[in-house]
């Protein structure tokens, strides 16, 4: 504090001296050259050396501000900024309506000067891959990898969407398993890889996927239900038989796979159709009987009487007592009439059957009724009739 105030009484001092030194003689500066000289007043040189400085600092000034970030070298650059946003911009209107063509060369070209450059490379490459330019696509999925290295998941997102497209489905499958492991959630990679499941009829795999994609709402309720159905449908149309095992152990599969369905999917009739199939492959349908006969009840369903009808039974006739009361409901439906036939044929009752074979074949011809009717009536002696009726179905075939 002492040396701050004793410098500024002793500049106080000197400039006071200095200034009665100046106000007693008149003190000249001369600046000469060999062939020039000038002469003027102290106080005339020091406003010309003010007025010096102040103008470089105003020169030095407006340069800063020309180049500077709001002179006319960030307006050009502003300007060449706007100039590629509008192209990436214009591009991606492109994208949109499905002018592949021009989207991918639009947004190629103002990828390098782009603000975002990863959005250009990322729409380009689809836009390739709109095109079927695959090598195209893969390249600016490579420039990508470059401008933006934390765009790696989205590139590889991509590529396995582009493999996808080209039906390389294991390496697609492969990559999207990896990316499952670190981003469980994400919506686009659960659906790829339902996708792939599903060209490829990967039903257990898909199976298992099935509390995650519910888990993580990756489908909208609809769709899940949808998909669910078809994947448990197709588990039962393609279950593999193999002949090396023992009937019993396939139908102790089949228990096991039909236990693996929920219990809300069971009820449904193209369910329980597939797996009245299977059982009545391995000749077990009486465990399912009872299922038919309640969805029937519940939900008219012509699939699940064929079924009921083409099948042998232990007991028919209790069958056939509870399907003849559906006739109150149905009198001039072909397909019970039909099945009621089958059933009296089951149960040895040949002149019922005769009845509703008849009844059928007047509401709707085919030659399969005409065939059964023709040897319910060889059964029972009408020979002529008979050799009547498998004419007819033999007209009614050609």
């Amino acid at each position: 504090m002492q040396r701050i105030l004793f410098l500024t009484i002793t500049a106080l001092l000197v400039g006071a001296f200095a200034g009665l030194l100046l106000q007693k003689e008149e003190i000249y500066l001369l600046l000469a050259t060999e062939n020039i000289s000038f002469e003027m007043t102290v106080w005339t040189a020091l406003f010309l050396y003010l007025l010096s400085i102040l103008l470089v600092v105003i020169v030095i000034l407006v340069l800063t501000w020309v180049l500077g970030k709001k002179g006319i070298r960030s307006w050009l650059i502003i300007r060449g900024e706007r100039k590629n946003l509008e192209s990436t911009k214009k591009g991606l209107i492109y994208f949109i309506d499905y002018d592949w063509k021009k989207a991918a060369d639009t947004l190629e070209k103002s990828a390098k000067k782009s603000l975002i450059p990863s959005i250009n490379y990322i729409f380009s490459a689809k836009a390739a891959a709109e095109l079927e330019d695959y090598e195209r696509a893969y390249s600016n999925l490579g420039s990508l990898k470059l401008v933006d290295p934390k765009a790696d998941s989205v590139s590889e997102k991509i590529r396995a969407e582009l493999l996808l497209r080209e039906e390389k489905f294991e390496e697609s499958i492969e990559i999207l398993n990896g990316l499952l492991k670190k981003f469980p959630r994400d919506s686009a990679v659960n659906k790829l890889l339902i996708d792939c499941y599903y060209l490829t009829e990967k039903w257990s795999e898909l199976q298992k996927s099935l509390s995650h994609i519910k888990k993580n709402q990756v489908l909208i309720a609809s769709s899940f239900e949808l998909l669910e159905l078809e994947t448990y449908q197709n588990l039962l149309k393609h279950f593999k038989w193999d002949k090396s095992k023992h009937i019993h152990e396939h139908i102790e599969k089949i228990d096991d796979l039909w236990e693996m369905i929920p219990k809300h999917i069971q009820s449904h009739p193209s369910i329980i159709s597939q797996y009245f199939d299977l059982l009545d492959y391995v000749d077990n349908t009486e465990k399912i009987t009872p299922l038919v006969i309640k969805q029937i009840k519940k939900s008219w369903n012509r699939e699940l009487i064929r079924r009921l009808g083409n099948t042998k039974h232990s007991a028919p006739e209790k069958i056939l007592s509870v399907a003849e009361k559906w006739l109150f409901d149905r009198p001039d439906d072909p397909i019970l009439l039909e099945c009621l036939g089958n059933l009296c044929i089951n149960a040895s009752l040949l002149g019922k059957a005769k009845d509703y074979f008849s009844a059928a074949l007047k509401i709707k011809s085919s030659p399969g009724l005409f065939l059964k009717l023709g040897k319910v009536l060889s059964e029972i002696g009408e020979e002529e009739e008979s050799r009547l009726m498998f004419e007819r179905g033999l007209e009614e075939s050609i």
